[in-house]
């Protein structure tokens, strides 16, 4: 019987849940919990921020830092796009594992309870759900792949081929709550069931955000999550539900070709290309430096700081830069210089709040990546019979805080490696402020950030 349903619509933005257009959604909003102050990390990719929804950490601390990424532990001068089954090769090669801290779904498993995955997202995304879920009882599927893979030929044989992933990706969400409904309710017995949703991240990376093309998906993934909604009733569940997005969003002004850019520099006379490797990241990239080249790591920096697509420059040395470790990229894997392409306010009201500098895409459509408020501002709702009923919440949170407050609803222990802190102001019974007053706010640098008592928030780089 299903306890905890964490259903993740990808790339939806808070001001994207209206009555009209996600009646369900809206629905259970209104029942429950709204977070109005909610952070993904930085960059705001998927495969980071679903790495963090189910560790509790921050990317420096889990290991991806980011949907593309250079892990020297595995190979040096090599960007590692995380997708399977390549990640499972990092998984397999490297000691530490994939990821540097154990997942929800490996926590859960010392509990005797269990993980399930349905993911119409990436590969990749769905992988670093657990990328241990055999050994820990766990099950990921998605179109590619299942683990155990025995569910991979079982669900071909009940369903058919999986509709390929194209924009609008109207076929691939139903699929997967088809999936979810007829075949992990039915035979797989989850405890805590996962669903991702890849709209309407697919569709707003080919249209403008808010378009008629982008509004139908977010629509029809909110239909197929009403109709997922009445079959965990029907299955005699009643389970806490956690409505979550990876990022936000924002519209590009701007493409920039930075390996070009950097080729062409006075800059590159003066160092050898090979000694400077680059992982492009949308609204933002990772920059990895020779370590034994004196000067380059500087020389680079303030090159990338005179340039009119750079909005910000985070460093690991000790310099008038922001350090990497002010936005939570520090670790065994951080990059040697972090930048966010330049963004800029629009005026307009969000998702469309923000326009700037992307890596790739077209002017016009979404991107994200970036540090902008409108992509690390993200959507959190929570609602149950653990939970508050019609609270909006003011307090800070963010994807750091979903593993921290699932263990709790489940009678876990909290683990000390957590960055993010326990939701308590949206449970039922817990003492809270009664108007909920927003946290003050601090800057540092360049960063934005939000403090609370038990965690810290980016919300703006750049």
């Amino acid at each position: 019987m299903v306890k905890i349903l964490l259903v993740t619509f990808d790339g939806l933005q808070p001001s994207q849940i209206r009555s009209e257009t996600m009646p369900n959604v809206t629905k259970l909003a209104d029942r429950g919990v709204r977070f109005s102050h909610n952070h993904a990390v930085f960059p705001t990719v998927t495969r980071a921020n679903s790495a963090t929804v189910v560790t509790g950490v921050y990317p420096g601390k889990h290991g991806l830092t980011a949907n593309k990424s250079v892990m020297r532990d595995y190979k040096d001068k090599y960007v590692v796009d995380a997708l399977f089954p390549e990640l499972g090769h990092v998984n397999d090669s490297v000691d530490t594992g994939l990821l540097f801290v154990p997942t929800l779904g490996e926590r859960l498993s010392g509990m005797g309870l269990k993980w399930v995955s349905v993911v119409g997202g990436t590969s990749g995304n769905a992988f670093v759900h657990n990328p241990n879920a055999e050994a820990s009882g766990s099950v990921i599927i998605h179109p590619e792949f299942s683990i155990p893979s025995n569910h991979h030929e079982s669900i071909a044989d009940k369903f058919g081929d999986w509709p390929k992933k194209a924009s609008p990706a109207k076929d691939l969400v139903t699929r997967t709550a088809d999936v979810v409904i007829e075949y992990a309710l039915d035979e797989l017995d989850p405890d805590v069931l996962m669903v991702w949703f890849p709209e309407p991240d697919t569709t707003q990376h080919a249209h403008p955000i808010d378009s008629p093309e982008s509004t139908a998906m977010y629509n029809h993934a909110d239909t197929e999550f009403g109709r997922l909604l009445e079959a965990v009733k029907t299955s005699g569940s009643d389970p806490d539900v956690f409505v979550v997005s990876d990022h936000g969003y924002s519209t590009i002004d701007t493409v920039v070709d930075v390996q070009c850019e950097l080729s062409s520099s006075p800059f590159a006379a003066q160092h050898k290309d090979k000694d400077i490797v680059l992982a492009e990241n949308g609204g933002s990239v990772l920059f990895y430096t020779d370590q034994v080249q004196p000067g380059l790591q500087d020389d680079l920096a303030q090159w990338l700081d005179d340039q009119s697509w750079v909005g910000a420059v985070a460093t690991t040395a000790e310099d008038s830069f922001t350090d990497v470790a002010g936005l939570k990229l520090d670790g065994p894997r951080n990059p040697d210089i972090c930048v966010a392409l330049t963004s800029r306010p629009t005026g307009e009201p969000e998702p469309r709040g923000a326009a700037g500098a992307s890596t790739g895409g077209a002017v016009g459509v979404g991107s994200h990546g970036g540090g902008s408020q409108s992509e690390l501002h993200n959507t959190l709702i929570a609602s149950g019979p653990s939970f508050r009923k019609g609270v909006v919440s003011k307090i800070p949170s963010g994807n750091i805080d979903i593993a921290p407050t699932i263990m709790r609803l489940l009678g876990g222990e909290s683990a000390p490696h957590y960055d993010g802190r326990i939701l308590l102001e949206a449970l039922q019974g817990t003492p809270v402020d009664p108007e909920m007053i927003e946290s003050n706010r601090s800057e540092t640098a360049t960063i934005e950030s939000v403090t609370t008592e038990n965690a810290t928030y980016i919300c703006r780089f750049g």
